[in-house]
């Protein structure tokens, strides 16, 4: 009987070194990130310098994406408008609702080129 108990401890010290390096081993999971989140996501700095059109008009290049860092949500894209090889440009903020993304990861927008150029100039300034 003795015996019998002696081996069963073993075993259970056994089980219980086991399962801590496993647990050791294997990364911890996050809540909310797993693949089909990923598998909808795309990054900051693969979007930023993407066109955006009206259409099949290109009517704005995104330059920045705004975070609200007390929400952890996009807030909006900043685009580049106007312009022409870079010059006389404009930044405008545009809520993340107004932009949508079609096929092949075409960024467009309902907003005409006139909405844009009439839009309030956006400001880094104001950023904190």
């Amino acid at each position: 009987m003795k015996f019998s108990i002696a081996i069963f401890t073993i075993c259970l010290v056994f089980a219980a070194a086991h399962a801590q390096a496993q647990s050791a081993n294997s990364p911890a999971v996050i809540a909310g990130i797993d693949d089909a989140a990923l598998a909808r996501s795309a990054r900051a700095s693969k979007i930023i310098g993407t066109k955006v059109y009206q259409g099949d008009t290109s009517i704005g290049q995104i330059e920045d994406v705004l975070v609200d860092l007390s929400h952890a949500t996009t807030t909006a894209v900043i685009l580049s408008v106007g312009g022409f090889l870079g010059m006389g440009d404009k930044l405008v903020a545009v809520p993340v609702v107004d932009i949508k993304i079609g096929s092949e990861a075409k960024f467009t927008t309902d907003l005409t080129k006139d909405q844009l150029a009439h839009a309030p100039a956006f400001d880094f300034a104001k950023l904190k």
